[in-house]
C-alpha cells in the first residue's frame, strides 16, 4: 500500500531495485511482482458468464395428436397404407385393407421414406390432392422402440398429416403368426 495524506493507492504491481555493489561493478537487480487478483476475477466472471448463457441439452418432444373421444373418423382404402413394424429393422406394408399383398421393406437407404413419398404421389393421381393420405403403423413385440420412432418422424418429413400408431388386428395376426 501507499499512502498520501488523504488516499490510500493500492499498486497492482511494483519494480523493486536493489542495487548491490560487488567489487567495483554496479549490478542492478530487478525484480517484478505481479498481483494476480484482477486477472482471477475476471476468469470467474467469464466462466460465470459462459455458464449462465449457454443452453443445455434441450429435450425434443414430438408433437403427437390425440383422436377425441368420440366418432373415429373413416379414409378410403386407397388412401391409406399399413406399416407393420418387424425386428431386424424391417417393415411389412400393404394397401388399404388388402392383406394378402403384404411386402417387405427395410428401414436402410430411405425405404420408409421412398414408400410414403410414391403412396403420396399414386394418392394425388388419383384423387387430386396428397394431403387425405394416411398412414397405419402397427409396431410389433418384435419391433424396437428406435423403429417405432423413426416411423414416426417419417410422417412430418413427408407431409403426412393423417397418421395413427395403434396394434395389430385379429386379421392381421391370422394372416402372419410372426406378428406376435
Amino acid at each position: 500500500m501507499f499512502q498520501t495524506s488523504d488516499y490510500k493507492i493500492k499498486i497492482m504491481s511494483e519494480i523493486i531495485n536493489n542495487n548491490k555493489q560487488k567489487g567495483n561493478h554496479k549490478r542492478k537487480i530487478l525484480s517484478t511482482k505481479v498481483d494476480l487478483t484482477p486477472m482471477v476475477d475476471l476468469g470467474f466472471l467469464l466462466i460465470t458468464f459462459f455458464i449462465i448463457t449457454t443452453s443445455m441439452r434441450k429435450n425434443h418432444a414430438m408433437k403427437l395428436i390425440l383422436p377425441a373421444e368420440g366418432k373415429q373418423s373413416e379414409s378410403a382404402a386407397s388412401k391409406t397404407i399399413t406399416l407393420i413394424l418387424k425386428e431386424n429393422n424391417t417393415v411389412d406394408y400393404y394397401n388399404g385393407d388388402d392383406l394378402k399383398s403384404i411386402a417387405t421393406i427395410s428401414f436402410k437407404n430411405n425405404g420408409i421414406r421412398d414408400l410414403l413419398i410414391n403412396k403420396k404421389n399414386a394418392v394425388k393421381a388419383k384423387w387430386g390432392t396428397d394431403t387425405s393420405t394416411t398412414v397405419i403403423i402397427k409396431p410389433t413385440n418384435l419391433s424396437t422402440y428406435n423403429n417405432v420412432v423413426t416411423a414416426l418422424n417419417e410422417m412430418p418429413v413427408n407431409d403426412i398429416r393423417k397418421y395413427v400408431l395403434t396394434d395389430l388386428t385379429k386379421e392381421e395376426r391370422k394372416a402372419n403368426p410372426q406378428y406376435q
